[in-house]
């Protein structure tokens, strides 16, 4: 997509998108992501993919559920003690507060794509903070929706495990998802045996994260 496009479909200034586009910039990866997407596929998962009924582990009309803290990878709901009685819109604005993929994945299983981007649509615009967070928090919301409506395979595509050691040895969470996505999870799995590096543990809780998303 051009800027135009990404900053009319996030609803940012084109000058904010200037400094996301820096290669200091904490967003520089994301806007990486969306310059190399095409707009058409932009606007399918954005409108004509949430169409898809989507399963949720609660209805699209709960305002409240009882509060299982190991739905989450970090606990931004320390208030509030497990198994509480808790708003459905105090935990999608708390954690799309401190927008994580991880989490943003969790929160689209639990309640849908077309509750969260409702909720942040709703709550993120009255201050300067809150606004500076809202094209982050969306664009995760779409990216975690992809994942969800595009699951797919090639078949019979040859990968050469050793590279592709190399490439899962650096790669970000949002690259294993893709790569787990369309490769045979078994080559995966015996392309990461061949990284021994201290980071290897951090890896293999990316791949098995992107596995269960898939499963």
């Amino acid at each position: 997509m051009t800027d135009f496009e990404i900053a009319k479909m996030l609803e940012i200034p084109l000058k904010t998108l200037a400094d996301w586009k820096g290669k200091k910039s904490k967003r520089n990866r994301l806007y990486g992501f969306l310059s190399k997407m095409s707009l058409d596929e932009a606007q399918k998962i954005d409108k004509r993919e949430l169409e898809i009924e989507q399963k949720t582990k609660f209805s699209p009309d709960a305002k409240w559920v009882k509060l299982d803290k190991s739905w989450f990878f970090t606990d931004l709901l320390w208030s509030s003690g497990n198994g509480q009685r808790i708003a459905v819109d105090t935990i999608i604005v708390v954690y799309m507060s401190n927008p994580d993929q991880r989490n943003t994945d969790v929160l689209i299983d639990l309640f849908g794509v077309e509750r969260l981007e409702k909720v942040v649509n709703k709550h993120f615009d009255f201050d300067d903070s809150s606004k500076r967070v809202k094209p982050v928090a969306l664009a995760q919301i779409r990216y975690g929706c992809k994942k969800v409506f595009k699951k797919s395979s090639i078949v019979g595509l040859k990968i050469d495990t050793d590279k592709l050691a190399k490439v899962l040895k650096r790669a970000t969470q949002k690259r294993i998802d893709a790569i787990v996505s369309r490769v045979d999870k078994s080559i995966v799995l015996e392309a990461a045996k061949k990284n021994e590096f201290p980071e290897s543990y951090s890896l293999k809780s990316k791949i098995k994260y992107a596995l269960k998303k898939i499963t």
